[in-house]
């Protein structure tokens, strides 16, 4: 730090240093720290019985590897000279996860942890899970986290739920003030059971990345200018007024994106009423089951799997779900076999699996109805002589009938499939051979309908089931969350409200910033109708959280909502949501589904694959920043 000199002392009284550091002199020398000890320090359970055993390190001295390695994962800092070679990472890698990305390389003092064939980890076919790291009892496996200075922090917990895909897995997130340091899985999550995938693990901090938005914006000519909450959110409810006087109610829409809470959906929602605006979430795709079996929802619950006697996955990825692809490991290693029936485009690596069939169309899954049909099931459920006929013609393969067999002569039996990446017909097909085979409305006998998001069972529930046949027509459009192609040139008025600047929002007049889970408190309802609690472990310090942002155009709009948080929200829902009026958190609302008003129906249409592009900005952000994994053996 610039001090006066010894000559200049002499003569005055002036202050030794008269300045001090300006703060960018001052980071920049914090930066200079060159040791702050091993960043695991605070959960090293080696140090832990060190200090508590008062382990002196010289009487231990002697002969140690030292061992070079290539560390080059965006995720994972492997240091192998921390190893204690306990095997709790090989272990949890293949016998939970059943990948096998790490091995005990060598024999005796030469043992060593290395990746699969000795390649870098991100090629050893590490699917970025993060098991290794949670369950490694030094600093020999670690989370590279986004800190510009990583240093090891005594850390505050939070208990909240991933706000990625629908299984909705129970984290704990580490923070430091108003800094996100580490997500960790709840070993007791009453779904994921101390499982988490690579999105639930590294994804929790997308909403704070770099270039995060932070005030309003308004399109001036070609580019942006900052502007005020005041303005900017009149702007939109001007707009949005004027567009629906000049042509009609029906012609301004709200997007909404499923990653957000039961909470900020329903101020959404209360939002849209106020201005007389369609609201729909381009994530939504119509529900096969709910013309079959009377209901948008999946009838049975993730860990029936576990008890299950047969598993049929129909048009599944397990990218897009790990959880559920361990909960079937499981249970196969249990007893329970396992059939695969898929679209070409979406092979999968399935352990155990009995029997596994790739098809481009529906002409397979209507052999299997067929087959159940001539095994004599179904004949007193309505709308069976109607599908009877149309599937009369159906000539059933051997590999259509051994899977039919299978299913019929399992004792209980679960269908497994992810709503969007299967047609609405294919779901329908999937209802009907459940329906036609009485394997459903029963504990561990049923369809476990896989959606795509954290919360969209949530929108469903409340009601908020169109999806991206609404944008047609529209002239002026409000967008919560969501990235989608869009033809700018027919809308009037485009506004977006977003943690970052997404390309839709570049098209936008108007951009909002917003929030994202781990600085909000509310709800979500996974795919089995479980409710979770999210909790806020920081604040984003963002003026307007998202359901401010939702209040205060309500208010423009002469809609006063009176509340002050996110529980006054949460119990004006519970009167006004019949499906949350006797919710507990943490159970499934209503239990194992049995059909209502069942009804089997003739399926015209013959496309099987139609996978429907997640809309989520930040489900896109980490599906970017996770590594494509190389196959091992290449």
């Amino acid at each position: 730090m610039p001090q006066l000199s010894a000559e200049e002392r002499k003569g005055n009284f002036s202050e030794v240093i008269p300045d001090g550091y300006t703060p960018e002199e001052a980071e920049k020398e914090a930066n200079r720290c060159l040791e702050c000890g091993c960043h695991d320090y605070f959960e090293c359970k080696l140090i832990d019985l060190a200090h508590q055993y008062d382990v002196e390190p010289s009487r231990f001295d002697g002969d140690k590897n030292t061992i070079e390695y290539e560390d080059d994962h965006p995720f994972i800092v492997r240091d192998p000279n921390k190893c204690i070679l306990c095997g709790l990472c090989v272990r949890v890698c293949d016998e939970v996860m059943g990948i096998g990305a790490l091995g005990l390389v060598h024999r005796g003092f030469d043992t060593v942890v290395k990746p699969n064939l000795e390649k870098p980890l991100a090629q050893s076919g590490c699917v970025s899970c993060g098991q290794c790291v949670s369950v490694c009892p030094t600093g020999a496996l670690q989370e590279r986290t986004t800190m510009v200075k990583e240093v090891p922090l005594d850390t505050v917990e939070t208990d909240t739920t991933c706000s990625y895909c629908s299984i909705g897995c129970s984290l704990k997130l580490e923070s430091y003030g108003d800094m996100l340091i580490k997500a960790n899985p709840d070993k007791y999550g009453v779904v994921n059971g101390g499982l988490a995938c690579g999105k639930g693990k590294w994804g929790f901090d997308c909403a704070m990345l770099e270039d995060k938005l932070d005030i309003p914006l308004i399109k001036d000519g070609d580019s942006f200018r900052e502007a005020d909450y005041h303005e900017a959110l009149t702007l939109i409810a001007k707009r949005m007024q004027s567009v629906a006087a000049k042509y009609s109610h029906d012609q301004i829409g709200v997007a909404i994106s499923d990653r957000y809470t039961n909470e900020e959906a329903y101020a959404i929602k209360t939002m849209a009423e106020a201005m007389g605006a369609k609201l729909f979430s381009m994530n939504n795709r119509a529900s096969g089951l709910k013309d079959i079996l009377g209901y948008d929802a999946s009838p049975n619950t993730i860990d029936e799997l576990l008890s299950t006697n047969f598993i049929l996955a129909v048009g599944y990825n397990a990218t897009d779900n790990p959880i559920i692809q361990i909960k079937m490991k499981q249970a196969t290693d249990a007893g329970a076999k396992l059939a695969l029936i898929n679209p070409t485009d979406f092979p999968q690596h399935l352990a155990a699996v009995s029997k596994e069939v790739y098809v481009d169309d529906l002409g397979f899954l209507k052999e299997v109805a067929k087959a159940i049909i001539d095994a004599g099931k179904g004949k007193d459920v309505e709308g069976y002589e109607d599908l009877a006929k149309a599937l009369e013609s159906v000539q059933v393969s051997d590999d259509a009938k051994e899977i039919a067999d299978m299913y019929l002569g399992a004792k209980k039996a679960m269908i497994v499939f992810n709503q969007n990446l299967v047609s609405v017909d294919a779901a329908k097909l999937i209802a009907d051979i459940a329906l036609l085979s009485g394997h459903i409305g029963t504990p561990r006998d049923g369809i476990l309908q896989v959606k795509a998001k954290n919360n969209s069972q949530g929108l469903v529930d409340l009601g908020i089931t169109d999806g991206a046949e609404t944008l047609e027509g529209l002239k002026a459009l409000l967008v919560f969350g969501e990235e989608f192609d869009l033809d700018r040139d027919a809308l009037e008025f485009l506004a977006v409200c977003d943690t970052h600047m997404t390309a839709l929002g570049a098209k936008a007049d108007v951009v909002i910033p917003g929030t994202g889970f781990a600085s909000t408190d509310g709800t979500y309802t996974n795919t089995e109708r479980r409710l979770q609690l999210v909790q806020a472990a920081i604040d984003e310090d963002i003026y307007l959280s998202n359901w401010e942002v939702a209040a205060a155009i309500a208010h423009i709009f002469e809609v006063d909502c009176e509340w002050e948080n996110t529980e006054d929200i949460s119990a004006e829902m519970d009167d006004c949501v019949p499906a949350y009026k006797y919710a507990s958190i943490d159970e499934v609302l209503g239990g194992v589904l049995a059909p209502v008003d069942a009804k089997l129906a003739v399926v015209e249409g013959n496309v099987f694959g139609d996978k429907l592009a997640c809309t989520d900005s930040l489900m896109n952000v980490i599906a970017e920043r996770l590594p494509k994994m190389a196959n091992p053996t290449d």
